[in-house]
């Protein structure tokens, strides 16, 4: 029974992954995903980048999404607009996208009370460099639960401050947006951009904060071998 079992696993797992492998045989599926590997897109963005119309964009979208590589967000900031991203599993699977050069990192939410306190300090301990956070509102301080969340992983943010945009005392070279707010106020500097749509878990509770951080830290794991230094 446990064998039959197993075999049965086995197979659905070999079934799962040759859906996974046609759908990116296709090399416009791959362009889409190669388009999103660091970053979440609206389809907007993804029909600009590759070139595909709206209905095959849409086409391509829909295989992708039933393989489970991909799905579609509402914005937190602005319902009528939709975020593509891939699957966690598959920011993870995909590993990293050569060519970012970056020395100072910006990371940015709306009240920078979490998502970018949090992103800012996975990524100077993935890096061993300096990242800055910052936010359009900031917070009269950081959220309690981001706090606890950071120091259950070793990570001590009880020092961290919220800080507005005009506290940004080195120009970024590359900004990296962590909340649909803030992307879509657009951050006034000069940088590339990148933007992952994580949601909010400012009205929820540690569960919440944990899968916050959990998906920040695999984002943050990719980019920081995705990204060399000018020096």
């Amino acid at each position: 029974m446990g064998g039959e079992g197993a075999a049965d696993a086995g197979a659905s797992s070999r079934a799962c992954r040759a859906a996974l492998h046609r759908a990116l045989g296709d090399e416009r599926r791959l362009a889409v995903v190669d388009a999103l590997r660091l970053s979440d897109r609206t389809p907007g963005e993804l029909a600009e980048l590759t070139g595909l119309g709206s209905n095959l964009l849409a086409f391509h979208l829909g295989v992708l999404e039933e393989v489970g590589l991909i799905e579609r967000t509402a914005s937190e900031g602005d319902a009528r607009r939709r975020y593509v991203r891939l699957r966690l599993a598959a920011v993870t699977e995909l590993g990293p996208v050569p060519g970012l050069v970056a020395d100072d990192v910006l990371f940015v939410c709306t009240h920078n009370a979490a998502r970018s306190q949090l992103a800012a300090a996975l990524w100077e301990r993935a890096t061993g460099r300096r990242a800055g956070s910052a936010g359009q509102q900031p917070a009269p301080a950081v959220h309690p639960l981001a706090v606890a969340t950071a120091e259950r992983h070793g990570i001590d943010l009880s020092a961290a401050r919220p800080q507005g945009y005009g506290a940004v005392v080195t120009a970024p070279d590359l900004v990296v947006s962590v909340c649909d707010r803030a992307r879509e106020a657009g951050p006034p500097f000069p940088a590339p951009t990148l933007h992952w749509s994580v949601p909010d878990p400012i009205e929820g509770g540690p569960e919440e904060f944990e899968a916050a951080y959990l998906e920040l830290a695999a984002r943050i794991d990719l980019l920081a071998a995705s990204v060399t230094t000018a020096a």
